[in-house]
Parts: C-alpha cells; sequence; structure tokens
C-alpha cells in the first residue's frame, strides 16, 4: 500500500493540471474576496436565505469554494484514471501483486489529498486577502476550522468519492466529460436550487444535512447540528466507498 501511495502522489505531483488548478484556485480565492470588496452586491434574490451587509460580505467568500472546487476534483479524477486505463497502469499494477482494494483505496487517498490541497489554497488564499489585506475581523477562529472542515468533507463525497466511483465503471472513453457533466449536475443544482426558502431540493437536503445550504457554513459562529453534517459525510463517503470498491472488483480490466 505504501508503494502504491508513493506512486500515486508521483503521478499527482507530476501533473501539470494539478499544478494549473492549483493556481486557479489561488486566484479564485484571493479573486472573488477582491471582487466582493471592491464591488459588493447586497442585493439578493427573493425569499434568500443569506442577509448580505458591509460588515459580513466577505465572510461568506469561504462558502464559494463549492462553486469552483466540486469540478476541480471530479477533473482531477477523470484526468489521472483515463491516465491509467490508457495507459495500463492499473493493468501493471494488478500484475504486480498489488490487490485491487488496495489500488482502489490508494486512488481514493491520493484524489481525497487533491481535493484538500485545492480546498486549503483556495481559504487560504480568501481568507488572507479579507484579513491581511482589507482589515476584515468578522471570522471566529473555531468556527471558521469547524465549519471548512465539514465543507471539505461534503466535498470529498460529492466530488472525489463519486466521481471515482463513475471513473471505475466508465473506464475511459468520455469520461471526464461524463463526470464533468455529473458534477455539473450535482453541484449548481444544489448551490441554486437552495439559494430559496421554497426550494424542494432545500427541504430534502435540509433533513440529511441540518448546513447543507453553501451560505449556511457560518464563519462568525459554530452553525446549530453541524456535528451531524459530519457524521452524516463521513458514513456517505464510507458507504459509496464500499459500493466503488465493490464494483471495482468486478469490473474488467484490459
Amino acid at each position: 500500500m505504501t508503494k502504491l501511495l508513493n506512486a500515486q502522489f508521483h503521478e499527482l505531483f507530476k501533473s501539470k493540471y494539478f499544478y494549473l488548478t492549483s493556481i486557479i484556485c489561488v486566484i479564485f480565492g484571493a479573486g472573488l474576496t477582491t471582487g466582493m470588496y471592491l464591488f459588493p452586491q447586497y442585493n439578493q434574490p427573493e425569499n434568500s436565505r443569506l442577509i448580505l451587509t458591509k460588515e459580513n460580505i466577505l465572510g461568506v467568500v469561504p462558502s464559494f469554494a463549492t462553486l469552483l472546487l466540486p469540478f476541480a476534483a471530479a477533473a482531477t479524477v477523470a484526468v489521472l484514471l483515463d491516465s491509467q486505463y490508457n495507459h495500463g497502469t492499473i493493468r501493471n499494477m494488478i500484475c504486480c501483486g498489488h490487490t485491487r482494494t488496495a489500488i482502489f483505496f490508494s486512488n481514493l487517498i491520493t484524489m481525497s489529498a487533491a481535493a484538500a490541497i485545492y480546498f486549503v489554497l483556495y481559504q487560504v488564499a480568501a481568507i488572507f486577502m479579507a484579513v491581511c489585506v482589507f482589515d476584515f475581523e468578522g471570522y471566529d477562529l473555531k468556527a471558521t476550522v469547524i465549519s471548512l472542515s465539514a465543507m471539505l468533507l461534503m466535498l470529498i463525497f460529492e466530488s472525489t468519492v463519486i466521481s471515482l466511483l463513475l471513473g471505475n465503471l466508465l473506464r475511459g472513453g468520455k469520461l471526464t466529460i461524463v463526470i464533468l457533466v455529473v458534477q455539473y449536475i450535482l453541484n449548481i443544482s444544489v448551490v441554486f436550487g437552495m439559494y430559496k426558502y421554497d426550494s424542494i431540493i432545500a427541504d430534502i437536503a435540509a433533513k440529511i444535512f441540518p448546513q447543507s445550504c453553501v451560505f449556511y457554513f457560518s464563519c462568525f459562529a459554530v452553525p446549530e447540528g453541524i456535528w451531524k453534517n459530519f457524521a452524516v459525510s463521513t458514513g456517505l463517503i464510507a458507504v459509496m466507498s464500499l459500493i466503488g470498491l465493490h464494483q471495482f472488483k468486478k469490473c474488467d480490466i484490459k
């Protein structure tokens, strides 16, 4: 397993896509914070769950990670899996004596680490600009760490785990396009569907994640019920990983 992880991380860290995406995450985080500060927009849609003011507008920027990062994480899964299947890497791993279980979890760990790196880069850039450049003082350290940790778990479930399952199921071809389309449907429908109180998506999601709306992740105070998010996200990651592992063990590797 250690050798597999070393090989997987070596492939990740020599990928030009990984570094390009990392740079984009930094620019996106810093750019959004700057844009929100220089060109604030306080008018929200009717029945919006979020009320923006001069005092809190920079505090919501960390939540916007859910607009970009699922696509970045899903695309990373697609790029790495396409390379592994097209170059026969997975077949060679099996021929060298590695079990499919070890291969699957080494992929899952590596791809989840990539998603976590993107997430941290975005958040550091966004919060640095808000605090050090624009003198924003609204972040509570404990609330920020807890809220962002919950967001990261949801990101890994929504993008990395589901994309890995789909990627192994499709095994090449139009893999990248299919995964990104699925992520688009999942992410955008949730983000914009939960933007209003009368949303069916919001009602369903709220029964699973009490803080499911991206704008509900508070950096000012620890949100009530957020510990349920940790439990549900961890459970979903475990269940979907087991389903993905079972499917990977059954698939035909050529």
